[in-house]
């Protein structure tokens, strides 16, 4: 998302057998690794930072729907 963001690259989701939603707002197998993740992360301020970090990311990339993609 930084490349899109920063060199205006474009950025395709592909969401093979996932519910973009899913993705969206980290439910389902994405809350239950996050949720491992947080445990980790609670030890580490730095760790904690890429975690939140890769769920603001996933957020982004399930926005982007259909030609939204090529649009900036």
């Amino acid at each position: 998302m930084k490349c899109r963001r920063y060199q205006d690259q474009v950025v395709i989701p592909v969401f093979y057998e996932v519910d973009p939603s899913d993705i969206r707002k980290q439910k389902g197998s994405f809350e239950t690794a996050f949720a491992r993740y947080k445990t980790e992360a609670d030890k580490s301020e730095k760790f904690m930072e890429t975690v939140n970090d890769w769920k603001a990311a996933l957020t982004k990339a399930a926005n982007i729907s259909g030609w939204d993609s090529l649009t900036y």
